[in-house]
């Protein structure tokens, strides 16, 4: 038996969320953004080489906190996003679906 993997589960509920309709695809991609965004500054923390309690240490962020944020659980603040980021060394932006996002 195959075992699934995450981008085949993220493909499954995209394919369940258009037969659902709008507010299902709504949904998933506020989901799914959710995912992406936790997983760049977990990429960006581990690219300086810092811990999640190194993070904290500098954010005042609960490390719980950073783990929720960078698991894409949980559900963070305009502020706590750009308290991250200062941290981090970067900013928030919007940037376009079709341009390339360095880390």
């Amino acid at each position: 038996m195959k075992k699934t993997t995450f981008a085949d589960f993220m493909k499954d509920l995209e394919v369940e969320a258009k037969a659902e309709g709008p507010e299902a695809v709504a949904q998933f991609e506020r989901l799914q953004h959710r995912y992406y965004l936790g997983g760049q500054i977990a990429m960006l923390r581990a690219h300086r080489g810092m811990s999640q309690e190194e993070l904290q240490a500098k954010t005042g962020i609960d490390q719980s906190e950073i783990s929720k944020i960078e698991r894409g659980m949980g559900n963070p603040t305009e502020d706590t996003l750009a308290n991250l980021g200062h941290a981090l060394g970067v900013r928030l932006a919007y940037v376009s679906e079709r341009d390339a996002v360095a880390v």
